[in-house]
């Protein structure tokens, strides 16, 4: 019995092959029945080509990109959004539309089809070409622009809504897939980012709910000092743990502050999908869920109770590319070992985290050679299903995520793997990521081949 299988595709591979040979080449090698287009990202993980190594099909050399929507917007529908000219300005997509373009010939095929919108923990690149997206932009906790928009910034969510109605009115479409791979303040700041959001909406908020903002920014202002020393090897006298600690214990408002943009993320999440079921409630929502959420970091983890997204999702996609999670895993033990976890060296922290996230991987010295095993998809995929009975979960495997220095490339036996464990593990579907313009074609045709092996395709 087939199953879900989807693709995710950016615009320049439509541009650099033609639709017809990129659809074709997706569901006949990689027995995909679903396609999920990047209609808009700031991030060419999702959008642009791969940028050192390219595969054997599409652009040989690095695309323009810029990022921005790679859709004609319907202004009507804009009114209330104060972003109305953000189309991605690359060359190599100019007069291209991922959906009016796309759809038609997905149909043809058989093919389901999502936009797909992916919200990053920081914006690559920053859409400064963009006018007035400026004005939507976070605060830090010392009165600065940061990278991100907000959350709680009328105009931010305004532009969203239009966007996702947008594509909901005017396109013939399955549903939306919608991102999440954000962090809030605290995890920022633990990772030497900006802490934010102190902008208006946001400390407005925090008043209501009877937060001491004044506190909140004088607490983030000592955890950023405090990082930025452990960083520069200042060692505190009582250790790092104990010191990161005793600036919680101080600053309560710290947490308070951190779990006011985390439920403002959820709300955020709730309206889009409450949205889409207001124009059409035939049309699904699919969620995709951050790597760094559902496996690498703990403070993450605790913050998203899996059970919560069926308030906000018909299907989930967790992401367990397994390949490059050795190599990930392994750069964010080293960057906390310069930070809160600074008592700790390298393997020991690993050991320590592995125990707390109930992970099983290999020793440190070989983590980014042999990435994550089998049984760490099959888990992560159990306990998702568990946490969400009645919601279909299609597991975000790997098949095209461009490798860099340390990461070591996807072959096919990491598809077959991947492919199987997921299954294994209770998956309804799986979802061919990062991105086709990353995949090598000999992955491609490992997952249709699989898929077909099982009888999914």
């Amino acid at each position: 019995m087939s199953s879900f299988v989807g693709m995710q595709i950016g615009a320049v591979s439509f541009t650099d092959e033609g639709v017809p040979q990129v659809l074709d080449s997706v569901q006949e090698r990689g027995g995909a029945n679903a396609i999920l287009l990047s209609a808009m990202s700031w991030l060419r993980g999702t959008a642009g080509r791969a940028h050192t190594g390219f595969p054997d099909h599409g652009g040989q050399e690095p695309d323009d990109f810029e990022g921005g929507g790679y859709f004609k917007p319907n202004l009507k529908l804009y009114g209330d959004s104060p972003i109305r000219d953000f189309q991605a300005p690359e060359k190599e997509v100019q007069g291209f539309d991922i959906l009016a373009d796309v759809i038609p010939e997905a149909r043809k095929r058989g093919l389901k089809v999502y936009p797909y919108y992916c919200e990053r923990y920081r914006t690559f690149p920053t859409p400064v070409s963009v006018p007035g997206f400026r004005g939507l932009i976070e605060i830090d906790h010392v009165g600065r622009k940061a990278s991100r928009p907000c959350l709680n910034n009328p105009g931010y969510r305004a532009f969203m809504h239009a966007v996702v109605e947008d594509w909901c009115k005017s396109h013939d479409i399955d549903g939306v897939l919608w991102g999440i791979e954000r962090r809030g303040p605290l995890g920022n700041t633990l990772d030497a980012d900006q802490p934010s959001c102190f902008c208006r909406y946001c400390e407005e908020i925090g008043h209501r709910e009877g937060i001491d903002v004044r506190r909140a920014r004088q607490g983030y202002l000592e955890l950023a000092n405090f990082v930025h020393g452990a960083k520069s090897g200042v060692k505190p006298r009582d250790g790092y743990f104990i010191g990161f600690m005793r600036i919680l214990f101080a600053f309560p408002e710290i947490l308070a502050w951190d779990s006011l943009w985390t439920r403002s993320h959820k709300t955020f999440a709730r309206e889009i999908y409450g949205l889409v079921k207001w124009i059409d409630p035939n049309l699904e929502v699919g969620m995709h869920l951050w790597q760094y959420i559902n496996t690498y970091d703990p403070f993450l983890k605790a913050q998203y109770d899996l059970s919560e997204l069926s308030e906000c999702a018909d299907w989930i996609k967790p992401v367990v590319y397994q390949t490059p999670a050795g190599s990930r895993f392994k750069r964010y033990v080293e960057r906390h070992t310069s930070s809160v976890w600074g008592d700790f060296e390298a393997p020991e922290l690993l050991q320590f985290l592995y125990r707390i996230l109930n992970l099983r991987e290999a020793e440190y010295d070989k983590l980014a050679e042999v990435g994550f095993s089998a049984d760490y998809i099959r888990d992560e995929i159990r306990r998702t299903v568990d946490a969400c009975p009645g919601i279909p979960v299609y597991s975000g495997v790997n098949v095209g995520v461009e490798a860099y220095a340390d990461e070591r490339p996807i072959e096919p036996s990491d598809v077959r793997t991947a492919i199987e464990a997921s299954y294994e593990g209770g998956a309804e579907g799986v979802i061919l990521s990062r991105n086709y313009s990353e995949t090598w074609l000999r992955n491609l045709d490992a997952a249709g081949d699989t898929l077909r092996a099982l009888g999914k395709a």
